[in-house]
């Protein structure tokens, strides 16, 4: 009698068909209705940022600091005094040298003149000539000559002395400040200022990525320093070359930062947008089904399963837009898809 009992549900079993016994079988799967989307092709480069406008503050001349007039982090102006260097005796003494030089010069030249003009009287009055008032004239374009180059060496002398003045070249704040009171200036920098209109990333990308690669591209920086926050930026520069030596294509882009966040040197990670698309059927690749031809997605139909062979478009960030096989308003199977057959029964869940 046991024996009997076993076997008689087995009899049942096949007596009612595989398609009846898998028709009682519903899977719990979770679904997404598609509904418009964008999606955006990107291409990305790790940097230090820049500031837009940078420099770095050499004395003119070898002298010693006499005084540092500001510190790091201080807001300037254009034109504002920076350091003030000890001009010293034989900066002077070359601008008094020069000053002496323009007298002399000056005094040759009125001396020439004048001579030029009694000689050019005697030609008139047939007394002199035209061969020595010839001579005359020579010599008085040889002293105006030397006139204007003593002019010159007085205004280079005196540009030297007033290059004591270290002073800004634009408005923005002090960097680095390495000038201290008493110390040589050589060839090392006194200083560094960054101007206020906000940083740069100079980054090198793929040389596939050139002809992708255009200004006015908006892009976005992402900086550890301040909780990975994006900043928003714009592509000013692309080369329409490929550096012959890194093999990569460089690219600027600029980010005004009107909240003052980003520093010149933290880094970063910039993402370049490419290529965006609006109103687009956007899915995660993980929901997707590989078949031998490619893809296919389960969309739920009166509680059945159907599975649909799809195209695909961009790829970004672990997303893939679907360009043909769905439609907006399809709920698809966005958990379970991998359990359901077609046609076979299941149960949305939340």
């Amino acid at each position: 009698m046991k024996r009997i009992a076993v076997i008689l549900p087995v009899l049942i079993a096949m007596a009612c068909g595989p398609g009846e016994v898998e028709s009682e079988r519903r899977v719990r799967v979770r679904v997404q209705q598609m509904e418009p989307s964008t999606i955006s092709s990107e291409v990305y480069a790790n940097t230090r940022l820049e500031g837009s406008q940078e420099a770095l503050i050499f004395a003119s001349i070898p002298g010693t600091v006499e005084e540092v007039l500001v510190a790091e982090g201080d807001t300037i102006d254009a034109g504002s005094r920076l350091v003030k260097m000890d001009t010293d005796q034989q900066v002077n003494a070359g601008t008094s040298a020069a000053l002496a030089s323009v007298s002399a010069a000056r005094a040759n030249a009125d001396n020439a003149r004048s001579n030029y003009e009694r000689m050019q009287t005697l030609f008139e009055a047939g007394a002199l000539s035209a061969q020595e008032l010839d001579g005359m004239n020579v010599a008085l374009q040889s002293a105006e000559a030397q006139l204007n180059q003593a002019y010159a060496g007085y205004t280079q002398a005196r540009t030297t002395r007033d290059n004591a003045w270290i002073v800004a070249p634009f408005s923005g704040r002090v960097g680095r400040v390495w000038a201290r009171a008493g110390n040589m200036s050589g060839s090392n920098p006194l200083l560094s200022i960054t101007g206020s209109g906000g940083v740069v990333a100079r980054v090198l990308l793929p040389e596939s990525d050139i002809f992708s690669l255009e200004v006015g591209q908006p892009a976005y920086v992402t900086v550890s320093a301040i909780n990975q926050q994006s900043i928003p930026g714009v592509v000013t520069a692309v080369s329409p070359t490929v550096d012959p030596v890194s093999g990569q294509v460089s690219a600027e882009v600029h980010f005004d930062d009107p909240e003052n966040l980003l520093r010149p040197g933290l880094s970063g990670r910039v993402s370049i947008v490419t290529e965006s698309i609006t109103e687009a059927i956007v899915l995660p690749i993980s929901v997707l089904r590989r078949t031998r031809n490619g893809y296919q997605v389960a969309v739920v139909v009166n509680g059945k399963a159907d599975l649909r062979e799809v195209s695909t478009g961009l790829i970004s960030q672990g997303d893939v837009q679907i360009t043909s096989g769905v439609d907006f308003g399809d709920m698809i199977i966005i958990l379970g898809q991998n359990s359901v057959i077609q046609d076979g029964s299941v149960e949305v869940v939340n």
